[in-house]
């Protein structure tokens, strides 16, 4: 495998970043064990750095360490995506209860950027561009605004760890045309029932919506083994 050697300026957060988008793009398979000193040789940095950034991705659940064996890629598995998914609808619905008490200029701003997103993302949809959509995530930037509306910090950096195995799933051969056509449709929804819908019309749709990824990627670990 190939990977780009780093600039040594702030060597130690650019060898952790460059190893996180290789794990979550799956340059390395699943269960795959890591070598440091291959790893440091195909970088052109020491060892040391790259302890550290494998530190860090234990610490984000990436990869993972067994004693006097290694260190090894985590795979994602059925528990995995039913956990993950848990934790977004609990963080979305947080941000339900705060649409009450949101100035009204952030949820209308909120509610614009999600429209923009969908009409970009609708362009390579109908022409069929599954992977552009998927390179740009679309559905990440969907609910990122949406959870802009909570203004809390805190909760967002949650998601946006958690939305680190929609990378992995990035390729056409994972997510159809189906699925995306689904998930665009769902959204649609949502900013219906934003717009003119009540508080449970809005927690309904995103539950739904919600409850309809997470089947849709069971079936997908499923298909591939139990893992991916």
């Amino acid at each position: 495998m190939e990977l780009p050697r780093i600039d040594t300026s702030n060597l130690w957060d650019k060898t952790y970043s460059v190893l996180k988008h290789q794990i979550i793009r799956r340059h390395f398979t699943p269960n795959e064990k890591i070598s440091i000193p291959d790893l440091a040789f195909k970088l052109g940095v020491s060892r040391t750095p790259v302890r550290d950034a494998l530190n860090r991705l234990e610490m984000e659940g990436l990869v993972k360490t067994v004693s006097k064996v290694g260190t090894f890629v985590v795979a994602i598995n059925t528990q995995d995506i039913i956990d993950i998914m848990d934790t977004r609808l609990m963080l979305e619905l947080w941000v339900i209860e705060k649409l009450g008490q949101a100035d009204k200029d952030v949820r209308q701003n909120a509610i614009m950027n999600m429209e923009n997103i969908l009409l970009r993302s609708s362009q390579l949809i109908g022409a069929d561009q599954v992977d552009d959509y998927l390179s740009a995530d679309y559905n990440m930037a969907f609910h990122i605004e949406f959870m802009k509306i909570g203004q809390n910090q805190k909760h967002i950096d949650i998601y946006l760890r958690l939305m680190d195995y929609r990378y992995i799933t990035m390729k056409s051969s994972i997510v159809s045309s189906e699925m995306v056509r689904a998930a665009q449709l769902q959204h649609e929804e949502i900013i219906h029932a934003m717009k003119s819908g009540t508080t449970e019309e809005i927690r309904k749709v995103i539950r739904l919506h919600l409850e309809d990824s997470q089947q849709r990627l069971l079936k997908v670990i499923s298909d591939h083994g139990g893992m991916i």
